[in-house]
């Protein structure tokens, strides 16, 4: 057997390794980056996502593309705290862009610090503060023999922008969609007004309709966050479909470079409720059962109804499990032709 080595003297990688746990949410895979990356400077979480955009756009790319990842990782960046009793902060990230919110990688993350005992957390309900671009997020731990069996999530206020507004989309044609915000923007799609079930043997056609919708609703319709002024674009195509009366559905989350959620999403589960509760069809405390087209599941209900700006707006809270898959030291030869990685 070969002894083992720093990667970085065994290599000569430059620069120094970057340390990273994987783990999947219920299906969706995050990659956590825990070292590797000098502390980011800034007072507030969007100050750290504009430096690390600044500066480490090139490992956003490295990470979350081929060769050493794909265009479905998500990955993370573990960063100091910004608000008075928050335990970590997270910038999110993939093979396209850097998302203001990511409800799978939240809980994924910790899940992640606490089986690396980042996290003090005792048997029973743990609270934690989770710091993200979108504002503070207070994550649930259930702990059950010394390890962590769920993470519930508060997300951040969820509100419905504008309904039935209708696109032309080049190769398809008119398509309705509902525009609601957590975070960032979704188009929502009614898979039952659409006539295209969110299923498996459906992903290929709605990811390529998915996709075109983003582009055609970033063409045709006009987004701005009341409070966030950063938030000006759509970048997420919800599939949606709610059966058995208000207890359960389904849906197809398609984001990033032509990617595919295999989770039911966080975010994509809070927007659906907000536009639930908007139409008077789901009331606060209601359980919620929805369902990716893996077939997993998130537990949600409707926790706080607030206000966004201008907009009366929605706290969902969401239940799932996380698992740890790998862990992982990147390095970058110098002579690497792809040191950004490439898509196919």
């Amino acid at each position: 057997m070969i002894p083992f080595k720093d990667a970085a003297s065994l290599f000569h990688s430059t620069p120094a390794p970057v340390f990273t746990v994987d783990s999947h949410t219920e299906g969706e895979a995050t990659r956590l980056i825990v070292d590797g990356i000098a502390p980011l400077p800034g007072p507030t979480m969007m100050d750290k996502l504009t430096h690390f955009q600044t500066h480490y756009d090139d490992l956003r790319c490295r990470l979350t593309q081929e060769p050493r990842g794909s265009r479905d990782i998500l990955a993370a960046l573990v960063t100091e705290p910004v608000t008075t009793g928050a335990k970590f902060g997270l910038i999110y990230m993939d093979a396209r862009r850097y998302p203001y919110l990511c409800g799978h990688a939240t809980m994924g993350a910790v899940k992640t610090l606490a089986d690396m005992g980042a996290l003090e957390l005792k048997n029973g309900e743990n609270q934690i503060l989770v710091d993200t671009p979108s504002g503070p997020m207070t994550a649930l731990a259930r702990v059950e023999g010394g390890r962590v069996s769920s993470v519930a999530l508060d997300m951040v206020p969820a509100f419905v922008a504008a309904e039935d507004c209708k696109i032309e989309v080049p190769g398809f044609g008119p398509v309705v969609v509902d525009l609601v915000c957590t975070g960032g923007y979704f188009a929502m799609v009614d898979a039952d007004r659409l006539g295209i079930p969110p299923t498996m043997e459906n992903r290929e056609t709605l990811i390529d309709l998915g996709m075109n919708i983003i582009d055609a609703a970033n063409g045709q319709l006009d987004v701005a966050h009341p409070l966030n002024p950063g938030v000006t674009t759509v970048d997420v195509t919800e599939f949606h479909t709610t059966a058995d009366g208000r207890a359960r559905g389904s849906g197809m989350v398609v984001y990033g470079e032509s990617h595919m959620d295999r989770s039911p999403c966080g975010t994509g589960t809070a927007a659906k409720l907000a536009l639930l509760a908007h139409r008077n069809k789901l009331d606060l405390f209601q359980p919620y059962e929805n369902a990716s087209p893996l077939g997993t599941t998130f537990q949600a209900q409707l926790v706080e109804k607030t206000t966004m700006g201008p907009n009366a707006a929605w706290v969902t809270r969401i239940q799932g499990r996380a698992w740890v898959t790998g862990i992982h030291q990147f390095i970058l030869d110098p002579a690497d032709p792809f040191p950004r990685g490439y898509l196919v």
